[in-house]
């Protein structure tokens, strides 16, 4: 029938669609965040710098200990970084890279996906906000995010996340997960443990090495081949650490 286009043409133009109110809804509350941003972060000083208090608080209820940073193996933050946040050591608190990259997501898979939250970003979630998974709570999240960038060092933000990240098994904070899972300290893990680590903040249930061995290779696997984009492993190199022992309890 004339007048009427194809599915297959109609679908190009409904994609458009869909991406430029996605764009224009993350501009407009973008602005509207940015007008508040200061404000909101000036409110949320105090809770932001009782950051490290709260999370010694929470280990010690879970019957862990704080572990700096530098007793932790370098392996683990290197595999960490190139899987979780490439550019941890120079963003300010969130990645525009990132965002773009889980709006190209949202729009695959037609919904919000949570996606292109930094360390930072992971961190004030944790341990400030809601697991909601709306714009509004995204927006937050971005504006404690760079304003505790700008409250701490990088190293302090790097050991606070690497203390509350819940990596299964009731494993709060890298000290408790790597005894764990290896009977060992953070600053003893090897490159196949921190790389198998290293993957599993993202869902620590379903890739628990223990219950699912496969999908936590298949997890690792992941880690590596970021680590080989990020130019932190030679091709041979990432092939001897996944065929190394992971060294379970």
């Amino acid at each position: 029938m004339e007048g009427i286009a194809p599915a297959a043409q109609r679908r190009p133009v409904g994609r458009l669609r869909k991406a430029l109110t996605i764009v224009f809804t993350l501009a407009f509350a973008a602005a509207a965040a940015l007008a508040a941003g200061g404000t909101y972060a000036y409110l949320r000083l105090p809770a932001l710098r009782d950051l490290p208090q709260k999370v010694r608080a929470q280990l010690q209820a879970h019957g862990s200990r704080w572990t700096p940073l530098r007793d932790v193996a370098p392996s683990l933050v290197t595999a960490l970084l190139a899987t979780e946040d490439r550019t941890f050591w120079t963003n300010p608190g969130v990645s525009f890279e990132g965002i773009a990259r889980s709006v190209l997501v949202d729009l695959a898979s037609g919904r919000f996906v949570e996606g292109g939250s930094t360390l930072t970003q992971q961190l004030v979630r944790d341990e400030l906000l809601t697991e909601q998974k709306t714009i509004p709570r995204k927006l937050e999240e971005m504006v404690l995010a760079i304003a505790l960038t700008r409250l701490d060092p990088k190293r302090e933000i790097l050991a606070l996340y690497l203390n509350e990240v819940y990596l299964g098994h009731g494993a709060y904070g890298i000290l408790a997960a790597s005894e764990t899972y290896f009977g060992r300290t953070p600053a003893q893990l090897t490159l196949a443990q921190s790389t198998l680590l290293a993957g599993l903040p993202q869902a620590p249930s379903y890739y628990d090495p223990l219950s699912d061995p496969k999908a936590a290779a298949a997890r690792q696997a992941q880690v590596v081949a970021a680590m080989e984009q990020a130019g932190d492993l030679t091709p041979s190199q990432g092939r001897a650490v996944l065929e190394a022992p992971w060294g379970l309890r």
